[in-house]
């Protein structure tokens, strides 16, 4: 009798490899058939989400994190709440993006442009900008669904619920389960409810993308990290695992660049974490395997970090090379302490209250305390090595989170470990901790977690100017004279013509005017970029350059650091502008500031350019190359 032939079989994993390949073979052969169509980039941004969302549920396997039924309706019925939310919060205000809220989007349209040229043009769009400090990476995969969108920038906002946050959610459900197995909580219901509702709805997750900041897709990497060593000690050779901890790590650190202070914050309390335990496996007799895991976790560490400098060279030259230090000096508001105190306020009170219960939770119970030391670690190293640079913005929070929520855990098994006793003041506690979180206005200007109806109400009579500006910057009741200005200068300056706006600022900067009618820019070869930032910002010779200059009375300086330059333009100009200038326009924008138009009626001189530079003395002495030497350059090219 015949032994029955059976065919072999082929694992999931191998499977969804051959239908990726397949439809790269396919992408390729598009590509050559028709190059330059509007079709390609859209395609490749659909295969790399697919091939992403694969990598997040073999990671989630080599995790060893399974889904049920019911963490399955909580993650949809989130990502359904996430889509209704960021709908209602973008279509109820009026928001013009400017500076790193249109910086994507510029880098969106550009990689369009760019594969509509052909595909090597866009790959080369794509892959040549790693030298660079914001790379053109995300794009890969923000074009789908973006390409079906009417390409404003709340659309661009909107579009990342459905190319960002789905694997987000996935990963921190299978986070919180992975936390949970590790803690062995037994109440695995409210556990899982309050842990996964209390990370999402955390303002800072969001607060980026509110703003069109894709920066959180750099999060998909760094919680990816976490379920890959959370409960490894090296105690095995893993290729599979050892290949998805490179790949996360190599893109969290292309996703942006600062993810690097978490990358070496983390890396490096882990490794602190795996000695500890190899030196405790030492202690409990099994030398052998202690020294196996140390064997294991140096060769990993060694390789990977090679690998890393060949594969990243390019970014890691400019990163020794450049003095991100002296640059960034602007945006230092006080080193560590005022960090600290930055992280408390966004904290809040509540979160940080969980965050307390978590800790008393796993000091109490001997609950794993290498979590929270591990946490705490990586978050105490990123702040430290961060603050040599600069203090965090808004967006920057998310380098901190992956350790902030490991901490958001310990808290969510404490609660649901006790929650028989004093059920319902823990429930209203967490129930209103989400309602606060999710009402946290998303303001360039946020920096405390408050809703936005409290902003608005607020009592004290000091915040009233930062409730004011607040309100005006987060949604514009302007948009209407912005636009008119924008429409003037387009209408008065023919191509090759110049305007030059001397505020620059929150309130009122070039960019509200260029991207005021987004995805349209008629104006953005006629405005000129602007000039604020020490260290940042060369001297602007497009002021004497320029046809018409721009300035509001009062001069607009929300909350600007001490260093802010335009100011002082601005006051050179109000000097002498009868000498050079004529006024040509004025705009009531409708909140008390007033925009002028002046037109330039004599050409500029040497004794004009030195007039200016000469209130920039000390700017140009820490910087003569953005300063002095740029305006001799000038200078000399025409002759004067």
């Amino acid at each position: 009798m015949t032994e029955p032939i059976t065919k072999p079989r082929v694992s999931a994993a191998a499977k969804t490899a051959l239908v990726l390949a397949a439809a790269a073979v396919l992408l390729a052969v598009f590509a050559l058939a028709a190059p330059g169509s509007k079709f390609f980039f859209p395609l490749v941004s659909l295969w790399c989400n697919l091939a992403l969302f694969a990598c997040v549920l073999l990671v989630l396997r080599v995790a060893g994190v399974k889904f049920d039924l019911f963490h399955k309706a909580i993650i949809v019925g989130l990502w359904a709440a996430a889509l209704v939310y960021f709908f209602w919060a973008l279509g109820r205000r009026s928001f013009v993006y400017i500076w790193d809220y249109f910086n994507y989007i510029s880098k969106q349209y550009s990689a369009e442009a760019a594969f509509l040229q052909s595909p090597a043009a866009g790959f080369r769009f794509i892959f040549g900008s790693f030298a660079e400090d914001y790379t053109n990476f995300i794009t890969l995969f923000l074009e789908f669904p973006f390409c079906l969108s009417d390409h404003t920038g709340d659309s661009f906002a909107f579009c990342q619920v459905f190319s960002v946050l789905p694997m987000l959610l996935v990963l921190l459900a299978g986070l919180t389960i992975k936390v949970g197995q590790m803690l062995r909580v037994k109440n695995r219901f409210w556990y899982f409810l309050i842990g996964m509702t209390w990370m999402v709805t955390y303002p800072w997750l969001r607060m980026s993308a509110m703003l069109s900041q894709p920066d959180w897709f750099g999060l998909i990497f760094g919680f990816s990290i976490l379920l890959l060593t959370l409960d490894f000690r090296f105690e095995k050779l893993e290729p599979v695992r050892f290949c998805l901890l490179f790949a996360a790590t190599a893109a969290i650190i292309l996703s942006r660049r600062w993810y690097l202070y978490f990358v070496v914050g983390y890396y490096f309390a882990y490794a602190v974490l795996v000695l500890v335990s190899s030196a405790r496996t030492a202690r409990a007799g099994q030398k052998k395997q202690a020294l196996l895991q140390v064997r294991n976790l140096v060769l990993f560490g060694l390789m990977s970090m090679v690998a890393m400098l060949i594969l990243l060279w390019p970014m890691v030259s400019r990163i020794l090379a450049y003095s991100y230090a002296e640059r960034y000096s602007y945006y230092n508001g006080g080193g560590f302490v005022a960090e600290i105190s930055l992280h408390f306020f966004r904290m809040g009170l509540m979160n940080l209250v969980l965050v307390g219960m978590g800790l008393w939770f796993s000091l109490k119970k001997r609950k794993m305390p290498a979590l929270p030391c591990l946490a705490g670690l990586e978050i105490l190293l990123s702040m430290l090595l961060f603050t040599r640079i600069q203090n965090t913005g808004s967006h920057q929070m998310l380098l901190f989170l992956p350790g902030w929520f490991l901490l958001f855990l310990l808290g969510a098994a404490a609660l649901a470990e006790g929650i028989s006793r004093f059920r319902a003041a823990k429930v209203v506690f967490w129930v209103f901790t989400l309602v606060f979180a999710t009402s946290v206005r998303c303001s360039p200007l946020t920096t405390i977690a408050l809703p936005g109806f409290l902003v608005d109400h607020f009592p004290l009579k000091a915040a009233s100017e930062f409730v004011r500006l607040d309100k005006l910057i987060y949604d514009r009741k302007d948009l209407p004279q912005i636009k008119a200005i924008a429409n003037w200068i387009d209408t008065h300056c023919a191509e090759g013509e110049l305007s030059y706006m001397i505020p620059h600022d929150m309130l009122y900067c070039p960019d509200h005017f260029k991207n005021c009618l987004l995805p349209e820019m008629p104006i953005n070869d006629k405005l000129a970029f602007g000039f604020s930032v020490p260290g940042t910002h060369n001297f602007p010779m497009q002021f004497f350059e320029a046809k018409y200059v721009l300035t509001a009375d009062p001069f607009p300086q929300t909350f600007v650091g001490s260093g802010e330059m335009s100011h002082k333009l601005n006051e050179r100009f109000l000097a002498v502008r009868d000498e050079y200038f004529t006024q040509e326009a004025t705009f009531d924008m409708g909140n008390g500031t007033t925009f002028t138009i002046w037109r330039r009626t004599a050409s500029p001189t040497r004794a004009e350019v030195e007039y200016y530079l000469s209130a920039f003395k000390e700017e140009d002495a820490q910087y003569p190359e953005m300063f002095s030497q740029i305006a001799e350059s000038w200078l000399a090219a025409r002759g004067l």
